[in-house]
């Protein structure tokens, strides 16, 4: 507030005239520091003895400040200043004596609403007795009113203002985030400000490898990038990024400490206010505005609360037309300043154990090993089949079972056999008593025919025979039986050398693991390694490799089948088992071991892709 007092307020102490006046001016002021200066004016011309007289009110920053000085503007009140300090820090009127003989009295009262301190009055009186002050104080308690009614003006006018910016910027705001494409939406940023605050001219720049590019220019489609306007723009807006505040020039008042010199090249005559597009202190660009009449508070507030609503917009859709490269390069800046960071503690000894432990990965070693499925069989693993058309009579075993050498496994149905054996029995004796007959009567001719007529009886009985004694399937040694369950089967016809059972030994495995295609480069024959089975979870039971097979696919993927003996015999192993096996290559790096095989996939895919 302004202190300046017109000349005719000097004039009002005693003269009627000069209080009309006062009252005049007090109804009439279109601003607060006449308003107060006709106020305290009015005050001191009610109270007798009141030589000076000071008003402080409370500013923006809480800092109170002479709002008016009676009756000599230019006068040097800061003898009222302890006075003034008693009354503000104690909050309730003060009064002391002062000058030569203690014939002068200084006086505060402070003025307070709903608890908050809004300023005081000081006045320098006649020297008077406490109860010729309470008059005084009283009068100054009525009059405090009007000042408080001002300031309570000024805060709905404020607010007001405040409120119809917001509205108006939301609403600009709105307009932005309307434009699908990014570079549409900074041409409809900079139209909207001119169309709404009265620029003659905006710009938008945004930030690309430290340095501010001139993307859109109000109105105009398209610009000449190396143009001296365009260099002047991007110069201007560079340097409030660079001192990451709003700059304006002309200044506004009690703009300190503000670096503008591009800023006034770029405006000449006229005028130029650049407000910095930030977001979380990441500098998204700028927005450079042009006018012919210097800018206001109000404008700069209008300006800034835009800047503050479309840029996380803004930045979105930055992000979203970004190339892989792009955003790869602010995911590093956004790392390398958290590293910089000293707030962020947590963050930069958590980079520094990542690096060390990716330091560890790169030189420490350990065992590399192939991973496959692992399966158990028999190392001579026999099939029985039926020895010839039948059906079954009997199954004695299933699967899983242990069975001796020798042991019967199933039985197939023998009736029919047996009417064959008496059948060809039969047909042997009649043609052995005709072949004897024959050679008694010297026929040899039909003693020939006889005899072999008896050699094919002789046979079909040896045949049914042999049939006889199969019918009963053995166990040809000691083992399991691995796959076979007739017992679900009884009286179901059966085809010669159909497979009824498979048989494996107890006492000899092979081990066969499926290594996938990406692995089997290294594995070889006699490396040895480690399987865990289902059954045995508990147990790492040796293997050595034998031999690699060929390539077969299983859920569409090529896998190898490696075979591998077991290293010592383990009465728990049954053929069938399953479980995870690894061959152990050798030593190779950490960090390689667990990345090889992306690098594998990405080099294949690579050569995929190139030409």
């Amino acid at each position: 507030m302004g202190t300046v007092m017109p000349q005719e307020f000097t004039t009002a102490r005693g003269t009627r005239g000069g209080v009309d006046l006062l009252w005049q001016r007090l109804a009439e002021a279109g601003d607060a520091a006449t308003y107060c200066r006709a106020w305290l004016g009015l005050l001191c011309a009610e109270i007798e003895g009141a030589d000076t007289a000071l008003l402080l009110l409370r500013d923006d920053n809480g800092s109170f400040v002479p709002a008016a000085v009676w009756p000599d503007a230019q006068a040097d009140v800061s003898y009222l200043g302890p006075v003034a300090q008693r009354a503000l820090a104690a909050r309730q009127a003060v009064s002391e004596a002062a000058g030569e003989s203690a014939r002068r009295l200084h006086a505060a009262y402070p003025l307070e609403e709903a608890g908050e301190l809004l300023g005081a009055v000081v006045l320098d009186l006649g020297a008077r007795s406490d109860a010729e002050l309470r008059p005084i104080w009283r009068r100054l308690h009525w009059g405090a009113g009007r000042i408080e009614s001002l300031l309570l003006r000024r805060a709905l006018e404020t607010r007001h203002a405040t409120e119809s910016r917001q509205r108006l910027a939301l609403e600009m705001a709105v307009n932005v985030a309307e434009e699908p494409q990014f570079e549409r939406a900074l041409m409809q940023l900079a139209n909207e400000v001119v169309a709404r605050l009265g620029c003659e001219r905006v710009a938008v720049g945004i930030e690309r490898w430290g340095r501010i590019r001139l993307r859109a220019l109000s109105h105009a489609a398209w610009f000449d990038r190396k143009s001296a306007f365009a260099v002047a723009l991007e110069n201007a807006m560079e340097e409030a990024c660079d001192q990451m505040r709003t700059v304006v020039h002309p200044p506004l008042p009690g703009t300190v400490g503000v670096v503008a010199v591009a800023h006034r090249d770029l405006a000449g005559d006229g005028a130029a206010c650049t407000v910095v597009l930030t977001l979380r202190g990441r500098v998204l660009g700028a927005l450079c505005c042009l006018a012919p009449r210097p800018f206001d508070a109000a404008f700069v507030a209008t300006a800034e609360a835009v800047a503050a609503l479309v840029v996380p917009n803004l930045l979105l859709r930055h992000e979203l037309h970004r190339w892989l490269a792009g955003r790869a390069r602010e995911a590093l800046r956004a790392f390398w300043r958290g590293c910089r960071d000293p707030r962020r503690l947590s963050f930069r000894v958590g980079t520094g154990a990542v690096l060390v432990l990716l330091l560890w990965l790169g030189f420490a070693t350990g065992e590399y090993r192939v991973a496959g499925e692992a399966l158990i069989e028999g190392e001579q693993q026999r099939a029985i089949v039926a020895p010839f058309d039948g059906f079954i009579a009997g199954a004695q075993v299933r699967a899983g079972e242990r069975v001796a050498t020798g042991d019967v496994l199933a039985s197939l149905d023998e009736r029919d056999l047996r009417l064959d054996h008496d059948k060809w029995q039969a047909q042997y004796e009649q043609a052995n008593r005709k072949y004897r007959d024959a050679l008694a009567r010297h026929e040899r001719a039909n003693a020939r025919i006889l005899a072999a007529e008896l050699a094919e009886a002789r046979a079909q009985v040896e045949l049914v025979e042999d049939k006889l004694a199969r019918a009963h399937i053995v166990a040809p040694f000691d083992g399991v039986v691995v796959s076979g369950d007739l017992s679900q089967m009884l009286g179901t016809p059966i085809e010669k050398g159909k497979v009824l059972f498979e048989v494996a030994p107890l006492d000899a495995f092979r081990v066969v693991l499926k290594v996938p295609e990406s692995d089997i480069r290294a594995v070889q024959g006699g490396q040895s390694g480690l399987m865990v089975l289902a059954g045995l979870s508990q147990q790492k039971i040796p293997f050595t490799v034998r031999n690699i097979g060929i390539a077969t696919a299983e859920d569409g993927k090529n896998v190898f089948r490696v075979e591998a003996d077991t290293v010592d015999s383990h009465p728990g192993l049954r053929p069938g088992m399953e479980g995870v096996g690894k061959i152990e290559v050798g030593k190779r790096r950490l960090l390689w071991i667990w990345t090889h095989r992306f690098f594998d996939w990405l080099d294949l895919k690579l050569w995929q892709w190139l030409p």
